[in-house]
């Protein structure tokens, strides 16, 4: 569920950012979901407190601060606005990667796939990208012991937006489970945003659980 700006705009209930600084761009979607563009969705609507990872306020209050930034944006509407601070990982590698199972074509590579091998620039398979993403896909499919090239493969417990899983509940002896889908990459431990069947969004902590390949 979105909350109403105007017939064009909306507010994401869910605001995931990497940084302290909330921009317009950040809390305004069109009415086709994407992120507001233009002069306006650069400005700076408000700034999470050093060591915050999230915050929720009332819809009212962001209506206040995007109208004290845009006073051309008219914004009305009710309930609140959860932002939240992403999780990040870094992989640094200096060489290069090899598959240690065979994989077919558009496979996503974990850290499970691949082990570090010397760079050999005459022999790489080439590894690309899914549009919109930055998670390595393979462009073809590769045996066991194929040179991949140089790449970060993705931290294994990863999921990526869009991704649909499973939420259980347990209370006492009753366990409820209904579908799910991911609005923000993901990492096992943590928070993350999900929406459910009947367009509700709220956070759930992802456990992840990987079958044996």
């Amino acid at each position: 569920m979105l909350l109403a700006l105007t017939a064009a705009l909306t507010i994401a209930p869910a605001v995931m950012v990497d940084r302290r600084a909330v921009t317009i761009g950040d809390l305004v979607r069109t009415a086709d979901g994407r992120r507001l563009t233009g002069p306006s969705a650069a400005l700076v609507a408000l700034r999470l407190r050093a060591g915050q990872r999230q915050v929720v306020l009332p819809v009212e209050t962001v209506v206040a601060l995007v109208r004290r930034r845009a006073p051309s944006i008219a914004v009305t509407g009710s309930g609140s606005v959860t932002i939240a601070t992403r999780p990040t990982t870094a992989i640094r590698t200096t060489g290069c990667w090899r598959s240690l199972r065979p994989m077919t074509a558009g496979t996503t590579i974990t850290l499970n796939d691949v082990a570090s091998t010397p760079c050999d620039t005459g022999n790489l398979l080439k590894v690309d990208h899914a549009p919109g993403s930055r998670l390595p896909r393979l462009s073809g499919v590769v045996p066991a012991d194929a040179p991949l090239g140089r790449f970060v493969p993705v931290p294994v417990g990863h999921v990526a937006p869009g991704t649909s899983l499973t939420l259980r509940s347990v209370r006492g002896p009753v366990a409820i489970e209904r579908p799910v889908t991911t609005l923000q990459p993901g990492r096992s431990g943590r928070s993350v945003f999900v929406r459910d069947g009947a367009g509700q969004v709220f956070a759930a902590p992802l456990a992840l659980v990987e079958q044996d390949r």
